[in-house]
């Protein structure tokens, strides 16, 4: 099988040699991809190694249905279904509370020990609950945010409140920052600021309403002076980095809120307590969970609300996976596909 993974050096290779996947138990399902997406989380796995070279990144990702365990009751052979990031249980208390990120069985797709969906097929654990079938008012480019990044957005917004008159500072206009600056206005926010260094993402941003601030040390300044000379109520970090979530808390008026949504592998978060008690901040780790929040968003892409799939720019053949990464990681794209 054709895959895609990390060498453990910080590099990906594309390999010709890896096994096809089989049915470990009843509940498995075995996914034929069609398409694949590649995040900006695969980067820092492959930086930060979280699986084995012999098996394939990607947890975002869409295909058909090729064959299923006796346990699996809502699907057949040759549906067309999208994958939840991650496994889950959909047993234990966490996820009856609706906290599937808190499961003790939470998997990762593409990180160590799931193997990932940048391949020609993918086992899906607890596949009733991980897959949903699509019907043809769902796109590809729009199942495949889905699976990840949209809900990551909406988390962004809905965990800190972000509402009717709210204020917010997005640093960085990659596709998660532009999603949650699309969310952003959906849902009422006065005011939304996009920082970047990249001039065509923060056009991007700017086309979806946001208003553009130039990346830099000078960048918290501007959103203050830019919005009456207050700070934000919410600032997200969308990059994972020191400094963008250094930006993110400088913007913050006093009493908001700090998401981070990026994720950040190497340093400390640049929050000094004092700092952090003189603005009565509230520190937040943003984790997307597609079990609770797809169907909102679902109905939001059927009545045309919302159009996510914009932010995928380019689709590669599996065979051109390495070229994808190669743009993907310059910000030549902002979001790319690849297609076994």
């Amino acid at each position: 099988m054709r895959g895609v993974t990390t060498r453990g050096d910080g590099a990906v290779e594309l390999r010709d040699d890896l096994p096809k996947p089989e049915l470990l138990d009843s509940a498995d399902a075995i996914l034929r991809v069609t398409a694949a997406a590649i995040c900006g989380s695969d980067l820092h796995f492959i930086k930060t190694p979280a699986i084995a070279p012999s098996g394939p990144l990607g947890h975002e990702f869409i295909g058909i249905v090729e064959s299923i365990g006796d346990g699996v009751r809502g699907l057949a052979i040759g549906d067309r279904v999208m994958s939840n990031m991650f496994v889950a249980c959909g047993l234990c208390p966490e996820c009856r509370r609706g906290h599937q990120t808190r499961c003790p069985e939470y998997k990762l797709f593409g990180s160590e020990p799931l193997a990932g969906g940048q391949a020609e097929f993918v086992r899906i654990p607890h596949a009733d609950l991980v897959l949903t079938r699509l019907d043809d008012a769902v796109s590809e480019e729009d199942a495949l945010v889905l699976t990840d990044i949209l809900p990551t957005a909406w988390a962004a917004v809905e965990n800190p409140g972000v509402g009717a008159g709210s204020s917010l500072a997005i640093v960085g206009a990659g596709p998660v920052g532009q999603l949650i600056a699309e969310l952003a206005l959906a849902r009422g926010a006065s005011s939304v600021f996009s920082v970047d260094f990249n001039e065509q993402r923060l056009s991007r941003a700017e086309a979806l309403g946001a208003i553009p601030i130039r990346g830099g040390e000078n960048a918290a300044r501007a959103i203050i002076d830019a919005n009456d000379g207050r700070g934000v109520d919410v600032a997200i970090d969308a990059v994972g980095s020191v400094n963008a979530a250094a930006t993110a808390f400088e913007s913050l008026r006093v009493g908001g809120c700090l998401g981070l949504v990026g994720i950040i592998t190497e340093g400390l978060l640049p929050l000094e307590a004092i700092k952090v008690l003189a603005k009565q901040a509230v520190v937040m780790q943003i984790v997307g969970n597609p079990y609770t929040d797809n169907e909102v968003l679902l109905a939001m892409i059927r009545a045309r609300r919302l159009s996510p799939g914009r932010v995928i720019e380019r689709s590669y053949p599996l065979a051109d996976a390495l070229e994808a990464y190669r743009a993907f990681e310059s910000r030549e794209v902002v979001k790319a596909i690849l297609r076994p």
